[in-house]
């Protein structure tokens, strides 16, 4: 399939297009679905699937000690965890439909998205279980 597709794609642009057409591609395809893979995460907490553990969720001594405060946690975080997790997928099809500096807001955009954002997340989840 990549053998038929590619060359009608490229066919009427210059090879520096295609070199950044194949670049934008590439960190669509691997970029997005991080932004899934938050959201897939995020759902079973959301739901209250994942009763406390020691491997998966947002584990502190107050969360691991009793199971309401642990479901409020996670289900406050989870839903941090879903608006970053969507609009990260929509910044990546952003960058991809408009013509962006894609090693800039690409690579650079997205790491400080991703890590500014889930900064954001896990203070402002520190924050509510303080006043669990």
């Amino acid at each position: 399939m990549g053998n038929f597709l590619w060359p009608l794609i490229t066919a009427s642009v210059s090879q520096a297009q295609q070199e950044e057409l194949f670049v934008k591609i590439i960190v669509l395809i691997f970029l997005a679905p991080i932004g899934l893979l938050f959201i897939g995460i995020s759902i079973p907490l959301l739901y209250e699937k994942i009763g406390p553990n020691s491997c998966y969720g947002f584990r502190t001594r107050k969360t691991l000690s009793n199971k309401e405060i642990w479901y409020k946690a996670n289900k406050y975080m989870a839903k941090g965890f879903i608006i970053l997790g969507t609009l990260q997928v929509i910044y990546n099809i952003w960058l991809f439909v408009f013509n962006a500096d894609i090693y800039l807001h690409g690579l650079m955009g997205n790491l400080l998205f991703l890590t500014v954002g889930a900064g954001i997340i896990v203070l402002t989840s520190l924050l509510y279980l303080k006043k669990l």
